[in-house]
C-alpha cells in the first residue's frame, strides 16, 4: 500500500514539474513541431529547440492533476462502498475538510500575489497591468473560472483551482449517478455529454482550448462540463483499485496503452475539428498511466533516489503549483535581455530549481498546518470545532484529510 501511494505522490510531483517547467520555459521557447498554444512553430529551429520541445506539453500536467484528484477524492468513498455497500457521503464534513485542506494556502497565495503585482506589475510579462479589486474578489470566491475577464487574472494557473471547486460541488451529483446507473455507465454518459458540450462551444460559439487561450474567449472550455471526464476517470480508477483488479493487471500493457492514447491526444491538437476530443484523450491516457503506477510490484525493492525525490515533490506539489510562477516573474526582466537561447534556458531552469526549496519553506509555513483536521490542544482546534458546530457536524479529529 505504501509503495502504491508513493507512486501517486510521484506522479503528482511529475505533474507539478510539468506545469512549472511549461511556465518557466514554455511561454518563451521556440518549437520545431506544429502544436497548439501561445508558442509559435519555428520552421528552421535549432538543435536546442528539438531538445526542449517536450516542455511545450508541460501544460498537460493540469490534466494529470485532474485525474489524480478524482482518484484521491473518490478513493475513501470507494472503500466505503466496497466495505459497506454504500458511499455514505456526508456533505458538510466533506466540504469542511476540502476547504480546510486547500483554501488557506490558496487565499494566502491570491492575496499575497495581488499585492505583489500591485507593486511590481511593470516588471512582469505575463500580467500586463496590475490586477483589480474585481480580480481579487473573483479569485477569493473562486468565481473567476466563469468569466473571461477574470479567468487568467492574478496568476494563470488559478483557473484550474476554480475548476476543481466546481468538481467538488458536482461530486454529490456524480455519486448519485453512480448509485442509479452504475459507475461505468455514469462515466461514459457524462463523457459523451462533455464531448457534445465541447463541440458546441468550439464550433458554434468559437471558444478555444485553454492551451490556446492567449486571445480567448475560453471560460466555457475551463468549465466543469468541459473537463469533468478527466476527474471521473480518476474516480473510476479508485474503484478499480479498491476492487483489487489492479493486482491482476500488467504494468507493461497499461503503460503501452497510456503511450498510445497520449500520442493520439497530441494528434488531435493538429486538427481543430478534433479539439472536442483533445482533453478527454489526454485524460484517458493519464488514467492508463496512473493504472500502471498502482499495479503492485512483484518484489519489494528499495526506491531509487530520483523516485524518492519525486515523491517529496509530490508532497509539496500544491504549494509549488500555487507559487512557482511568482519566482519566474522576478527573473524575466533580465533573462529576456540575454540573446542566447541556451543561456536563457539554463537560467530559467536554474530559477525553477532554486524556487523548489523556497516553495518547501512556504509549504511548511502555509500549507502543512492544514493537512489534517486539528486535534485537541493543537493550533486552530477551537476555530475548526466552532465551524464544525455551526455546520451541524461533529469534529472527527482522527481522519487525515486526503490531499487532492
Amino acid at each position: 500500500m505504501k509503495n502504491r501511494l508513493d507512486s501517486i505522490d510521484a506522479l503528482r510531483g511529475i505533474a507539478a514539474l510539468m506545469v512549472a517547467g511549461y511556465h518557466i520555459w514554455g511561454h518563451y521557447g521556440v518549437y520545431p513541431f506544429p502544436s497548439i498554444g501561445v508558442v509559435p512553430w519555428t520552421h528552421k529551429a535549432s538543435l536546442l529547440s528539438f531538445a526542449v520541445s517536450p516542455l511545450r506539453w508541460g501544460y498537460l500536467g493540469v490534466g494529470l492533476f485532474l485525474v489524480l484528484s478524482g482518484f484521491c477524492i473518490h478513493l475513501p468513498f470507494a472503500r466505503k462502498k466496497q466495505e459497506f455497500g454504500e458511499y455514505s457521503f456526508e456533505w458538510r464534513n466533506f466540504y469542511l475538510r476540502r476547504l480546510w485542506r486547500l483554501y488557506p494556502a490558496y487565499a494566502v497565495s491570491v492575496v499575497g500575489t495581488f499585492f505583489l503585482l500591485l507593486i511590481t506589475s511593470h516588471g512582469t510579462d505575463l500580467i500586463g497591468t496590475a490586477p483589480t479589486v474585481g480580480d481579487l474578489f473573483a479569485h477569493l470566491t473562486l468565481l473567476h473560472g466563469y468569466f473571461d475577464r477574470y479567468f487568467y487574472g492574478i496568476v494563470h494557473v488559478y483557473w484550474s483551482l476554480a475548476l476543481e471547486f466546481q468538481l467538488y460541488l458536482a461530486y454529490p451529483l456524480f455519486l448519485y449517478a453512480f448509485r442509479k446507473i452504475g459507475l461505468t455507465k455514469s462515466v461514459l454518459s457524462l463523457s459523451l455529454f462533455s464531448i457534445l458540450w465541447r463541440y458546441v462551444v468550439l464550433t458554434n460559439f468559437h471558444y478555444q482550448l485553454i492551451s490556446v487561450a492567449a486571445t480567448g474567449p475560453y471560460a466555457p472550455m475551463g468549465f466543469l462540463f468541459a473537463r469533468m471526464p478527466e476527474w471521473l476517470f480518476g474516480a473510476w480508477l479508485a474503484e478499480w483499485f479498491v476492487s483489487g483488479r489492479n493486482r491482476r493487471s500488467s504494468r507493461l500493457s497499461l503503460s503501452g496503452f497510456a503511450a498510445i492514447v497520449l500520442f493520439a491526444g497530441i494528434l488531435t491538437t493538429l486538427d481543430e475539428r478534433l479539439w472536442s476530443l483533445t482533453d478527454l484523450a489526454f485524460g484517458l491516457g493519464f488514467a492508463f498511466l496512473i493504472a500502471a503506477a498502482i499495479v503492485p510490484r512483484k518484489a519489494e525493492k528499495a526506491a531509487k533516489m530520483p523516485y524518492r525525490w519525486l515523491v517529496w515533490i509530490g508532497t509539496i506539489s500544491y504549494s509549488l503549483y500555487l507559487f512557482h510562477m511568482q519566482f519566474s516573474w522576478f527573473a524575466n526582466p533580465w533573462i529576456r535581455t540575454i540573446h542566447s537561447p541556451l543561456e536563457q534556458f539554463v537560467l530559467r531552469g536554474a530559477v525553477l530549481i532554486i524556487s523548489i526549496p523556497l516553495v518547501a519553506i512556504i509549504f511548511k509555513l502555509v500549507e502543512a498546518p492544514f493537512l489534517s483536521a486539528p486535534k485537541p490542544g493543537k493550533r486552530f482546534f477551537t476555530f475548526y470545532s466552532n465551524v464544525a458546530k455551526l455546520l451541524g457536524i461533529k469534529s472527527d479529529n482522527s481522519v487525515v484529510v486526503q490531499p487532492g
